[in-house]
This record gives structure tokens, sequence and C-alpha cells, in this order.
């Protein structure tokens, strides 16, 4: 189940519709199951790297940890010099995450999940960002 105060239209969630799960974009209708008490039927949508890739992630081929873990990064359309960019990682146990850099200085917690990726690059860029089917 995810809160109601993480996630914004426009998000990506998985719903449960009938006897299939799939992922939907959040609507108000979203926002008055979980008002209602009955969100119990939206999930979070985890990082993974076929996601990543589909969000316009491309993978440092060059990472010193391949084929164990993984990098992958995404340059952010942000006006000035400063190299602006939301770095992800998958871990040798699979566990992926993602943070946002301003040359090479972390400046953002940890994110796991789409949802939040998504508000990530939209409260840095203005824009949502486009994951691709």
């Amino acid at each position: 189940m995810i809160s109601v105060q993480e996630f914004r239209p426009g998000n990506m969630l998985l719903a449960k519709e009938g006897a299939r799960i799939k992922m939907t974009a959040a609507t108000l209708e979203h926002f008055g199951l979980v008002a209602r008490g009955e969100g119990a039927t939206l999930f979070p949508v985890v990082l993974k790297p076929e996601l990543l890739e589909r969000c316009g992630f491309v993978e440092n081929m060059d990472y010193a940890l391949r084929p164990q873990a993984r990098e992958f990064r995404l340059v952010l359309p942000v006006m000035g010099s400063a190299q602006n960019e939301i770095l992800a990682w998958v871990k040798s146990n699979g566990e992926c995450f993602g943070r946002a850099q301003v040359n090479g200085a972390v400046v953002s917690n940890n994110v796991h999940q789409l949802h939040q990726l998504q508000n990530l690059y939209y409260a840095l860029v203005g824009q949502e960002l486009e994951v691709k089917a």
C-alpha cells in the first residue's frame, strides 16, 4: 500500500484491477480510493534496470563493479554550467536506488520507487519524467 502524501497525479503506481496488477498513472480516482480507506489495492513500483532505461537512463558500461553491480545515469535538462544528473545503481543483491547529484555532490536522499524518482525529477526540472511503454 502507498501513502497518499507520497504520490501526485501522473505518478506511476501498481493498481490491482480484478485478478490483475497493472502499472497505471495515478488519477484523482486513486486519491479518492485512499481517502475512503480503500487504497490497499495501490502499490509503489520498485525501481529495476529495465524501468530505468524506459525513463531515459543510460547504463555506464565502464562502471568498475560490472557485471556484479550496475550504474545508470540520466543527465538533467537544467540550465547552467553545473553537471546535474540522477545516478542509479543496481547492487549485487538486485536492490536498485537512485539519487540526484550536482557536480558529483549528492543533493538528495536515495529513492527506491518510481513515484519517488518522478517526484525528484519534477522538483529538479519542472517537467514530468517520461516513462516509455
